[in-house]
């Protein structure tokens, strides 16, 4: 007995089997030794059994990508195809990535896994949208593997020194102690990967450096991976400074919300500027996350949808 999927009849079956049914061939392409037919909005998947669940995973991922009007090509197929993924108790679909040590990450959409992929082959990445859509966190850990993986040998992690309602000015404290709060979760990222103490030892060698904006001015980085952090804040002459350090080996990472910008006067911000005028360089690569790829509690994502873009 074979397995049965129905799409919901509101979704464009165009969209699921592409046009003139290229996804559907190309899934086909993948499994030949399954007999897959369609008749009207329902599959028909016949044959071994864990070939045919893993076909039925797919499928299901694109009905997912196709209820949140994204629009589905070969490339999404073929990414989905790589994903090992497992079934929360929640029911919701959850995708594997190993990053260090066997400490894997659980990437939670088809954009959260677009991301690392295209951090991957781009030589700088753009990840671009709202809050809780993991856009620093998994910059970091794409950072981390690449280092695990002795791609890189240095990892730099900084943001500007700007803040909601406040200035760095008033803040107690030394230089460094002013700094401080704004890499508290690029410290809990890397935390998370190489637990506290080996962090210690890799920012005390240097391996692995968080500092302010205005710090990497004058500096060449060669076999690193340099992320910059709430991008927005920066103007497009920092973004440029920042571009230009950029050496042999190495890779750039710029993430930001566009829509949150702290800077006094918001026409300074250089992040959306910046973007468009590269995204035609083939090894820049942009990402745009949206409300509907926000991870953390669903109602977040209809906070910010009541909220207009400032």
């Amino acid at each position: 007995m074979g397995i049965e999927k129905v799409i919901p009849s509101e979704l464009e079956l165009v969209n699921i089997f592409g046009v003139n049914d290229n996804n559907l061939k190309y899934i086909k392409s993948m499994f030949p030794l399954l007999k897959i037919n369609v008749r009207g909005n329902v599959i028909y998947i016949d044959g071994d059994k864990k070939e045919a669940s893993e076909v039925l995973r797919i499928l299901d991922e694109m009905v997912v990508m196709s209820a949140n009007k994204e629009v589905i090509d070969q490339a999404d197929v073929e990414l989905l195809s790589k994903i090992n993924t497992e079934t929360k108790r929640n029911g919701k679909k959850i995708s594997s990535v190993e990053i260090i040590d066997n400490k894997s990450i659980k990437v939670k959409n088809i954009n959260q896994f677009k991301y690392m992929e295209i951090i991957s082959n781009s030589t700088v990445t753009f990840g671009i949208g709202p809050a809780g859509t993991g856009k620093t966190f998994l910059a970091v850990a794409s950072a981390v593997k690449l280092y695990a993986e002795n791609k890189i040998r240095k990892i730099v992690l900084t943001r500007p020194a700007v803040e909601a309602g406040e200035r760095l000015g008033y803040l107690p404290g030394d230089l460094s102690q002013k700094i401080d709060p704004y890499l508290v979760p690029l410290f809990d990222a890397l935390e998370h990967f190489f637990g506290n103490e080996k962090l210690g030892y890799l920012i005390e060698k240097r391996n692995i450096e968080i500092v302010p904006l205005a710090y990497m001015r004058g500096r060449t980085l060669d076999n690193a991976c340099i992320i910059l952090d709430e991008a927005q804040n920066a103007t497009s002459n920092q973004i440029k400074m920042f571009l230009t350090r950029l050496g042999e080996n190495s890779k750039i990472i710029i993430t930001g919300d566009e829509t949150q910008i702290d800077l006094y006067k918001k026409d300074y911000s250089g992040l959306r500027k910046t973007r468009k005028k590269l995204s035609n360089i083939d090894e820049i690569s942009v990402m745009e996350f949206q409300n509907s790829d926000i991870v953390r509690n669903p109602i977040v994502s209809k906070i910010l949808e009541v909220f207009p873009e400032k």
